[in-house]
């Protein structure tokens, strides 16, 4: 039988780190589109790379956390402190209010109740994988 261990996973890669590298992301990006691209509202663009690298990468990691309070929920406010951060940044940046830019308001609902979903289907999973692994 094959053993999955996520030790260095779970201690190295929290919710916290994630949220951390996903900004810093998300301003560098940010900068370079402020001062290399003359399009109004690229700072959004830079925000929608982060976020979508933040759903990504917890989506990957939360399959090896076993409880859905203690890291899927935690990560579901930091996905929502994330978003206000960046679009918050990208707003002073660029001096464009989200609500005037549709495309990225659709890109937001979008890549939003994606990732609810597929944090809910990770769950899902992974409650199957334990049952099938304990012999139910």
């Amino acid at each position: 039988m094959v053993q999955i261990n996520f030790t260095l996973l779970k201690k190295r890669i929290t919710p916290l780190y994630q949220l951390a590298v996903a900004i810093i992301i998300g301003w560098a990006g940010m900068l370079v589109c402020r001062f290399v691209h003359h399009e109004p509202a690229a700072e959004y663009f830079a925000a929608m790379v982060a976020i979508i690298f933040y759903v990504i990468m917890n989506t990957i990691v939360s399959l090896a956390y076993t409880s859905f309070l203690r890291y899927t929920m935690p990560s579901f406010y930091i996905y929502i402190l994330l978003v206000a951060v960046l679009f918050f940044t990208a707003k002073q940046l660029s001096g464009i209010s989200i609500w005037t830019l549709s495309i990225y308001k659709m890109m937001l609902v979008s890549v939003s109740i994606f990732y609810f979903m597929v944090g809910v289907m990770v769950r899902v999973i992974r409650v199957i994988y334990e049952a099938a692994e304990s012999g139910f």
